[in-house]
């Protein structure tokens, strides 16, 4: 069964369902599916950019270990998936995760703004709103555990752990390994053999 077949894809949407809508997607992911133009997904049945891009948050969740320090006892049955900035995903990010759940903790999305306290994130989405501040940002993470990922152009360059990059029309990402080591992060070499691995960094 062609499950990446658009026209597929776009029945299965159809059904509304949110399991199966995070279930298609990560498919879609792991594949580095080609999105559809904006304002063109309705009519194709493909997925627009931020829908390819919830489904690898959520995947991304699903393939990087945390300490058991950043486990603590107010969060230890939840994973704090956080946007600062602009929500750029609507309503699908909501989707994907809705019932979902990563080595049995349930998927808590949080929404914050410049300036409030980001300590508690797992993965953090930098909306490109927050180009501005992301020096500042990234600073007041120093310390903590959180899975940075944004799309602002030179992001894991910057110190960000995860950056999506566009390749003809499909969603890529870089993952900064030694970003990744100072946040006591381990991303699994399955999701490493779907990237473009920079700044190489001894486990």
């Amino acid at each position: 069964m062609d499950l990446l077949n658009p026209k597929r894809l776009g029945a299965l949407r159809g059904l509304a369902r949110p399991v199966v809508f995070a279930w298609v997607l990560a498919a879609m992911t792991l594949s580095a599916y080609t999105i559809s133009p904006p304002g063109a997904a309705a009519q194709s049945g493909g997925p627009t950019e931020y829908e390819v891009k919830a489904a690898f948050l959520f995947n991304f969740a699903k393939f990087v270990e945390w300490p058991l320090a950043a486990i603590s006892p107010a969060n230890q049955v939840r994973l704090i998936l956080c946007i600062v900035g602009d929500d750029p995903f609507g309503p699908d990010l909501s989707r994907v995760v809705a019932g979902q759940s990563v080595r049995g903790q349930a998927i808590q999305i949080r929404r914050y703004r410049f300036g409030d306290d980001l300590r508690p994130c797992h993965v953090l989405f930098i909306s490109a709103s927050e180009r501005p501040h992301l020096t500042q940002i990234l600073a007041g993470l120093q310390g903590a555990h959180a899975l940075t990922v944004s799309d602002i152009d030179g992001f894991a360059e910057a110190g960000g752990v995860m950056q999506f990059v566009m390749e003809e029309s499909r969603v890529r990402f870089v993952v900064n390994l030694e970003a990744a080591s100072r946040a006591k992060l381990r991303v699994n070499s399955k999701l490493l053999a779907l990237a473009r691995v920079m700044n190489h960094a001894e486990p």
